[in-house]
């Protein structure tokens, strides 16, 4: 893998995750998203590898939500296209080449414009050649926790969690409980409150009941649109903590987070957007070092070297340990990953 050291080039597009040496479970090719007349994302390209955590980093309108949206089908794009486990989600289907490899620049492309003149906001299933709706890409294995949440807080907690499972008619009873069971062991306060209203919840309870329930769809790919946002720093190293445990069980994780210190810690890759474009990309640890992230997202500290550890897939780090690194880069001490969940 290219050092974070190595003076990074300029490509004009292609993505550096692999090299093409295997076939990822996401992969996203030189995709345009448009409001209307305001294009939100220029033809970014990014793959995300079974078993991995992948950040998308970015400042706020850099097109991280939309793109989130866009691969669980709450958007169509006006070009390019998007893959799952080698079959189409999205666009044209026609995956394009892979290139490159390791961390380096993208070129800034000049703006293609919106797409079709005075065309609408995107729909699902009418703006490209093949955009499946919502559902059915939620039935292939993809669920999408938003941000803020989007709980119902007339329902239970229980209510709320037993959503996550109607996709699936042919699942048996069995494998619900076994599923239900596993989201309270991983928040245990879900199994506490399972009667009260959703609603009564506090922010770091809600963001646990919205990860919970996409956990019970049985994912093979969680989308996480900020989930650390307005939490208090105890409960953001319950979170990740949560994230690291989802992911050692096999379920793969695309990112989007405020806290970029963070998510580079629990990351294997990331990639930088800046106003709808891919501007960066790398492993978490290469980022982590680069100063232009360093100084934009890290605070400008130097430190920021050891913030995240080179990562392969198949690493396992201890909850106990993930509780001290982020509780080291939040300010908390001695924080114990486990009290703070229950």
């Amino acid at each position: 893998m290219t050092a974070a050291t190595t003076p990074a080039r300029t490509t004009d597009g292609g993505d550096g995750g692999d090299g093409g040496h295997d076939v990822p479970l996401l992969d996203v090719r030189d995709v345009e998203v448009a409001y209307g007349a305001v294009t939100a994302v220029r033809g970014i390209s990014l793959r995300v590898r079974s078993g991995e955590v992948v950040a998308l980093l970015g400042a706020n309108g850099a097109g991280k939500t939309t793109t989130l949206r866009m691969i669980s089908g709450l958007l169509a794009p006006v070009r390019g296209s998007v893959w799952f486990d080698g079959a189409p989600l999205a666009g044209s289907p026609r995956p394009g080449p892979n290139s490159g490899r390791g961390l380096h620049r993208r070129s800034r492309r000049s703006p293609r414009g919106s797409g079709r003149p005075g065309s609408a906001a995107p729909v699902p299933g009418r703006d490209s050649e093949a955009n499946l709706p919502v559902h059915r890409v939620a039935a292939l294995g993809i669920s999408h926790v938003p941000e803020g949440r989007r709980i119902f807080p007339a329902m239970s907690v229980a209510e709320n969690l037993a959503l996550g499972s109607f996709l699936d008619a042919r699942r048996s009873r069995e494998s619900t409980r076994r599923e239900l069971e596993r989201v309270h062991t991983l928040f245990p306060r879900l199994a506490e409150r399972s009667r009260q209203p959703a609603g009564t919840l506090s922010g770091g309870e809600q963001q646990m009941l919205a990860i919970g329930r996409a956990l019970m769809a049985r994912p093979r790919l969680i989308l996480l649109d900020e989930p650390s946002l307005g939490l208090a720093p105890k409960l953001v190293a319950t979170i990740f903590a949560v994230i690291r445990e989802i992911n050692a069980d096999g379920v793969t994780v695309l990112l989007v987070e405020q806290n970029a210190a963070a998510a580079l810690r629990i990351a294997h890759r990331g990639y930088v957007l800046d106003t709808g474009s891919v501007v960066l990309e790398g492993t978490a640890a290469d980022l982590a070092r680069d100063p232009r992230v360093r100084d934009a997202y890290l605070g400008g500290n130097h430190q920021a070297e050891q913030a995240a550890p080179e990562r392969t897939v198949s690493e396992e780090v201890p909850e106990e340990e993930v509780g001290k690194r982020l509780a080291a880069e939040t300010g908390t001490a001695e924080l114990d990953v486990e009290e703070s969940a229950g």
